[in-house]
């Protein structure tokens, strides 16, 4: 049986709408948004939820406090068919989270509390978990804790990474092994440039222009039908979420797969608008 699990930070979310640009020394008006306040994030999150909704058995590994927030993410993962094993609650800690202020002009300022940034360490059950995978996801996450991560990965488990640009996180080191070793690899085009060198099938997201694919030296471009929303987060992840599930059935067509993703995301955002305007 496929198992697919997902590494990295846990977050709530707090989404804001602004009426203006955000300054210092000023004002600016906002409306939150009710289905968002808070809304449980982080690319684990994202990730596992879309994937769990295309049937695939899925186990995110995160660090939470141990407050109400925590639950309230422990809370949704549960409501939504989500293992919950590879979440650790850190004794003492406050929860992650995040203010997602969406400006005016289209821009997103994010105000991240990392919470125990640097006091998670993987526990038995999040170690067996990644030892037993027959998928395993890397996203953005404890830096310390990557290499060991890796060096639990079990012999022919499908490796996918989902780039950010957080050099904290991603150094140079861990990024040229994560080239070497990804079997997929999913980025946005600002982040394209971390990658170089890799025989990786590379999923570069670009908004409205849709999805590239890169793969076996051939390039293509799948169209998408945009969304009108300015709440995009996690679409890229949900978009990767989607494509490894699909996978996790023996698809091995990129183009297919990548597909799926494309269907996931715009039912997501779209679902979304509709929450957003009622």
């Amino acid at each position: 049986m496929t198992h697919l699990v997902v590494t990295g930070y846990a977050s709530l979310d707090y989404v804001l709408q602004l009426k203006g640009q955000i300054a210092g020394d000023r004002t600016t008006l906002c409306k939150r948004t009710p289905y968002a306040w808070p809304r449980a994030g982080g690319c684990p999150t994202y990730i596992a939820t879309q994937a769990t909704l295309m049937g695939a058995r899925v186990t995110p590994v995160m660090w939470l406090g141990n407050d109400a927030a925590g639950s309230s993410l422990l809370n949704c993962l549960t409501d939504s068919g989500i293992d919950t094993d590879g979440v650790s609650t850190i004794a003492g800690a406050k929860s992650p989270s995040a203010v997602m202020a969406y400006q005016a002009d289209g821009s997103c300022a994010c105000l991240y509390d990392p919470g125990p940034a640097g006091a998670e360490q993987l526990t038995d059950p999040q170690r067996r978990a990644i030892s037993l995978a027959s998928h395993l996801c890397i996203t953005v996450g404890p830096p310390h804790l990557l290499e060991e991560i890796l060096a639990l990965r079990p012999a022919g488990a499908r490796l996918y990474w989902a780039v950010k640009n957080d050099p904290a996180c991603f150094t140079p080191r861990i990024i040229a092994r994560l080239q070497d070793s990804a079997d997929v690899i999913f980025c946005s085009k600002a982040e394209r440039s971390m990658i170089t060198g890799t025989g990786a099938t590379i999923l570069q997201t670009l908004g409205p222009g849709g999805v590239t694919i890169e793969q076996d030296g051939t390039t293509q471009t799948l169209p998408v039908t945009p969304v009108a929303i300015r709440d995009n987060t996690g679409a890229g992840d949900c978009f990767a979420g989607g494509y490894i599930a699909a996978e996790m059935t023996g698809i091995t067509d990129a183009t297919y797969a990548a597909g799926q993703g494309i269907a996931a995301v715009s039912h997501m955002l779209t679902k979304r608008r509709r929450e957003t305007n009622s």
